[in-house]
């Protein structure tokens, strides 16, 4: 029997109270009494004398009375909605079926959301006993339980049933009464889930609303923000008890980094994808009860195309797992090669290399993987005659553990990785690539094997490069502090190298706009390698020039070239001995690239370092000298932001860049006490 003519006239009822309420009749007990006399005898009977003098000797107001009523409305509402859900069990010719489904067919449906979403307008004032919430989710259960048809049986097109568009604006306005905070109950699917299933634009709709807030405020920590707010909390939750609809999401969020290259979606994704195995992997921290953290699926429910590469990419990023991690690009080189042969064909695996169910997403959704490929392509730069000195903390136990390791040791293995990150879609573009950075790299060898200090690096031809490794075993030779000259000759000779790279691997996917944008973004961030070796082989200036190089992109400009007293050429830089002057023409955007890079390689670091060190110490002490090393760079970008006013851009950047300076501050330990500079930036952003 249809329910739809009983809901329908207890809506009537329930918009009558509430439009019926006096709203001076506070102390009005007459008034109370009458709508009270009116709510019991539905008839035209004479007021009851009897009841009217009970409840003014027991004082009931009229608030009271208007309460009550609509209370118990609500309540037969539920009741009845609760009730038009039915289980059971039906036999169609041998085999037997469950049919789980509503009595209220789908033509109705759109009629009580409708109603519903009448009503919660008019809820303010009412919301007593978390009555509309009550009443909001059990509508949304009905209708995303209801038939097709009458008597057909519910199936997955039922939860994708069609409304008109005045139904779908209706379910529209139910997402304004959703309550942000909400507890995850055992057995019942939060309202904001179903929603997204009855209309999926509703979680597109949520997710460019949390994107365009990251846009809007560059200095988020997003890991943070998403557990500590608690709207942004429960949609993630609602994404992670649900396989389908974080599958969903990821896929429309890989779209749309391919479509624009943004990074912003990509560190969406990425957090995103971290946090989602966060809950799974403890959710009582998030908030989620033992009874239902029990029964949420498990990962390859989340990742059913590659579980092995996931369960290498969650691992501890460590030699051991890096192999792991070349073996399984290298087969999927493999195969797609067996294919070249056959253009569309080819088109086709292109393509495919690069969507959401390709090996190359779940990769750059793990990115401290690259930057230990950037550490592992420059560690031949550290000579063995230092292996055992102590000078290079950060690389001195990894370098000696590669050693043992032919495949790895050798640059060619990272710079494979690097390669095939950069470009998934063509192979022939990742041997060029990886030619070019083992040559870089040879080329930091020699830069910090060379004695003399600023002496320039030539170009060393392929075949030469062996004899770089024949200064390793050199003696007399100290290691020291490499310049911002020698930095920068190194850099220009990379950038060179930048540029023949893209200009040989193009991408002819119109489905991968962005994609260059992905290589651009990566490629620059390479050379960060070399300050999470060995932070202490650089000189303040030397390690801004990497910092700038990542963030920007650019090498810092020369002026023109003068002449020395001894008639050679040398570069007059735009800094003065190792001052950071050119940060002074920054602009807005830089700056906050320039902030956002050295908060970025801490928060690698602080990742990676636990599987770098054997000691919890020695990792602290690393990610301590990085901070100490960056700290000048990070300063003047800040100085620069406050010198542009950054407060006119609201107040959430100004407030965001100084929780982010505070955090950056403790990482590893507080290494700024009575640090004018950093007292100088907290006072000046905590206005």
């Amino acid at each position: 029997m249809s329910r739809f003519p009983e809901i329908s006239s207890l809506f009537g009822a329930l918009a009558s109270n509430l439009q019926t309420q006096h709203p001076a009749a506070e102390n009005e007990v007459d008034h109370s009494l009458y709508v009270l006399n009116r709510s019991l005898n539905l008839s035209e009977a004479p007021r009851v004398r009897v009841l009217e003098t009970a409840l003014s000797l027991m004082g009931f107001t009229a608030p009271q009375v208007y309460e009550s009523a609509i209370e118990f409305t609500v309540k037969t509402l539920v009741a009845v909605l609760s009730s038009s859900i039915e289980c059971k069990v039906l036999k169609i010719n041998s085999y037997r079926v469950l049919k789980v489904g509503g009595l209220i067919p789908g033509r109705d449906c759109g009629s009580v959301v409708e109603m519903c979403a009448d009503i919660l307008g008019k809820f303010d004032g009412h919301n007593k006993g978390n009555l509309s919430a009550l009443l909001l989710h059990n509508v949304i259960r009905v209708a995303a339980l209801a038939p097709c048809s009458p008597h057909a049986l519910p199936s997955t097109s039922d939860v994708d049933m069609e409304f008109d568009d005045s139904s779908t604006s209706a379910l529209a306005n139910l997402v304004g009464h959703l309550t942000n905070e909400f507890t995850v109950k055992n057995g019942e699917i939060p309202s904001r889930l179903m929603l997204w299933h009855l209309d999926p634009m509703m979680l597109k709709q949520d997710l460019s609303q949390i994107l365009q807030e990251i846009v809007e405020r560059p200095f988020l920590c997003l890991s943070m923000e998403i557990y500590n707010r608690i709207e942004w909390r429960s949609k993630l939750i609602c994404i992670a008890i649900s396989p389908s609809i974080f599958a969903e999401t990821r896929a429309l969020l890989h779209k749309w980094f391919l479509m624009t290259g943004l990074a912003s979606v990509m560190e969406f994704l990425t957090v995103l994808v971290g946090q989602v195995l966060d809950i799974i992997s403890r959710p009582m921290w998030w908030g989620i009860s033992m009874e239902v953290g029990s029964k949420l699926p498990f990962s390859h429910a989340y990742f059913p195309y590659d579980h092995d590469l996931l369960r290498i990419l969650a691992a501890p990023v460590s030699l051991e797992y890096f192999q792991c991690l070349l073996c399984k690009i290298s087969g999927s080189i493999s195969t797609a090669g067996v294919h070249s042969h056959s253009s569309p064909l080819r088109t086709a695996i292109k393509i495919s290399t690069v969507d959401h169910k390709s090996m190359w997403s779940m990769v750059v959704n793990f990115p401290d993987w690259f930057f230990y490929a950037s550490i592992l392509l420059f560690c031949d730069s550290i000579p063995a005659d230092n292996l055992g000195s102590g000078t290079f903390p950060t690389s001195v136990k990894l370098k000696s553990r590669l050693m043992h390791d032919s495949e790895v040791a050798c640059p060619s293995g990272a710079a494979k990785f690097i390669a095939w990150f950069l470009n998934p879609m063509n192979e022939s573009s990742q041997s060029l690539t990886v030619d070019y950075l083992v040559k870089v790299s040879d080329l930091w060898t020699l830069k910090c094997s060379c004695p003399n200090k600023g002496t320039e690096v030539k170009r060393v031809p392929k075949e030469k490069t062996s004899r770089l490794k024949l200064l390793h075993n050199k003696k007399g030779i100290t290691p020291q502090e490499l310049d911002s000259s020698a930095v920068f000759i190194w850099l220009k000779e990379f950038e060179d190298t930048y540029i023949k790279i893209f200009k040989t691997s193009g991408v002819s996917s119109s489905n991968a706009k962005g994609f260059s944008f992905h290589r651009n973004l990566f490629l620059r961030k390479v050379p960060l390698g070399i300050l999470l070796l060995c932070p202490n082989r650089l000189n303040l200036a030397g390690c801004s020039l990497l910092l700038h190089y990542a963030a920007t992109g650019s090498i810092v400009k020369l002026s023109d070239m003068q002449n020395s007293g001894k008639g050679k050429k040398v570069p007059n830089y735009y800094w003065q001995g190792d001052s950071l002057i050119w940060i002074e023409h920054y602009t807005k955007t830089e700056a906050i690239a320039g902030c956002r890079i050295v908060f970025d390689i801490t928060d690698v670091a602080e990742s990676i370092s636990p599987s770098m060190f054997e000691t919890e110490e020695e990792g602290v002490n690393f990610i301590c000298q990085l901070k100490s090393k960056s700290w000048d760079y990070l300063f003047q970008c800040i100085k620069r932001l406050l010198e542009i006013k950054i407060d006119g851009d609201g107040a959430h950047m100004q407030k965001d860049l100084l929780a982010r300076v505070m955090r950056w501050r403790h990482q590893g330990k507080d290494v700024f006490e009575n640090n004018k500079d950093m007292d100088f930036v907290c006072n000046t952003l905590d206005v």
